[in-house]
């Protein structure tokens, strides 16, 4: 199951962390459910080589801010410490995988 990541979880997790890890903002309405499911399945699929996180929804308004992420759902991929790709908008099981996949191959 994805783990619901607060600030500072996300913080110890971004400079220890030398593995990739997927963060997930989705705000609770009427498809929150849809796509927890689906990062869920992600998560099955692809948990030898990524994590998982669902960032908080009691902080969420304060880190869309500070990582520019504009609406929800937004899913952003961090590797090495940084940002290296985003994918905006609702998304499916397979179109989430291409995103881990493609970005991951770079």
């Amino acid at each position: 199951m994805v783990k619901m990541l607060e600030p500072h979880e996300f913080d110890v997790e971004l400079q220890s962390s030398h593995e990739p890890f997927l963060v997930a903002f989705l705000k609770r309405n009427d498809r929150f459910r849809q796509q927890r499911q689906v990062l869920d399945e992600t998560l099955a699929r692809h948990a030898d080589r990524l994590r998982c996180y669902l960032y908080d929804t009691d902080y969420l308004e304060t880190a869309m801010q500070r990582f520019l992420v504009k609406g929800t759902p937004t899913f952003l991929l961090f590797s090495g410490g940084r940002e290296v790709d985003r994918l905006i908008g609702e998304s499916d099981g397979d179109t989430l995988d291409e995103f881990i996949n493609n970005a991951m191959r770079d």
